[in-house]
């Protein structure tokens, strides 16, 4: 599997900038996307067209736009290229890593990327803005968002957060669920700083650049907190009235989804028997994350084996979205404003999953 380190595409038009994007100007961001996109560009091949190589004996190369560094919930992928998996269904993907997480989306979108690995309640998002995009499976069945703070902080609650910084990653969905959280505890956006980070949650937190972080989880940034010798505080998002839903799916283009319903599925398939063994075996998927020369580089091995051991269980070993769970969490998105249309499931879920 082939890791550029390198943002493959811009955002595509300021319509489709609130798929994947939110705070901030992002200016920095696009700068640098659009400053290593050329040299992304001559790097790889041009994108196949749409179609299945395989029906005529080929290799299907997929690019796939990741939602940030190899990690402990996407292990499962780095699983079924090592153990061959996505060799057998003549599949050869490339993970390609942006600067930041809003870009995954407008990838997938654009066309420079044929799948793209995203948040479930970003894609709820994308879609009410008119985002051509559907789910073909899922990579975390379960929610892992969550606030976190470290006992060091003195915060005990919501109610302490007034005055503080709070660093998240930065998706439009994020914001909303923060202000959704804030308001359930009684306080108002005004009333605390939100700086967007991406994906350097713990070093904003590490570096005093934030007093809590909202977005990350208690198996990956709480375990990489513990290791710096901090005591992190977490509450998941399921705790603060936020309803459970697939933390992390597959999306592609529609066009494309529904002219390659095989290869979706294929690839699927190979994903979830990754993440089958990755929940046997974590010594085993440890040892391919370490080796994937992708991953945070701040994170040790040590850290890495119990962040493996903390998310196996929650990693979908059949790919399948359960469609009644995913209506209710569009439905409560709706209810609290944060789309626009309480559309049905099935535009987002096509027959192929």
């Amino acid at each position: 599997m082939k890791i550029y380190p390198l943002v493959v595409g811009i955002l595509v038009t300021a319509a489709l900038a609130g798929c994947g994007g939110g705070g901030g100007d992002g200016t920095a961001e696009r700068n640098e996307a659009a400053s290593t996109q050329e040299v992304a560009r001559k790097k790889q091949p041009p994108h196949p067209a749409p179609g299945d190589p395989r029906d005529s004996g080929k290799t299907a190369t997929i690019y796939v736009a990741m939602d940030g560094w190899d990690s402990a919930e996407t292990v499962s992928m780095l699983m079924a290229e090592r153990l061959g998996y996505f060799k057998k269904k003549r599949i050869y993907p490339i993970t390609l890593s942006p600067v930041t997480p809003k870009l995954t989306i407008p990838d997938v979108v654009k066309g420079q990327d044929a799948i793209g690995v995203a948040h479930g309640p970003e894609v709820v998002a994308a879609r009410d803005k008119g985002a051509p995009i559907v789910i073909v499976g899922n990579v975390l069945q379960q929610s892992t968002a969550a606030f976190i703070w470290t006992k060091e902080s003195g915060i005990k609650g919501i109610a302490d957060l007034k005055g503080k910084t709070v660093a998240i990653p930065g998706l439009n969905f994020q914001w909303s669920f923060l202000h959704n959280v804030l308001t359930e505890g009684g306080l108002s956006e005004s009333e605390v700083n939100v700086i967007s980070v991406g994906n350097d949650l713990v070093p904003a937190l590490l570096k005093g650049r934030a007093d809590a972080i909202f977005g990350g989880s208690a198996e990956v940034e709480g375990v990489n907190l513990a290791s710096h010798g901090q005591e992190p505080v977490v509450t998941p998002v399921s705790e603060l009235g936020v309803p459970d839903y697939d933390e992390l799916v597959f999306v592609a283009r529609r066009n494309i989804a529904e002219s390659n319903p095989q290869l979706m599925k294929d690839f699927v398939k190979a994903v979830a028997h990754g993440a089958y063994v990755a929940t046997d075996k974590p010594d085993l998927a440890t040892k391919a994350l370490v080796a994937s020369g992708e991953s945070d580089p701040e994170v040790g091995p040590a850290a890495m084996e119990e962040q493996v051991k903390a998310t196996v269980g929650k990693l979908s070993d059949s790919g399948y979205v359960d469609p009644a769970r995913f209506q209710h969490l569009i439905d409560w998105m709706y209810e609290n404003e944060m789309i626009s249309e309480d559309y049905s499931v099935d535009q987002i879920l096509p027959k192929i999953r």
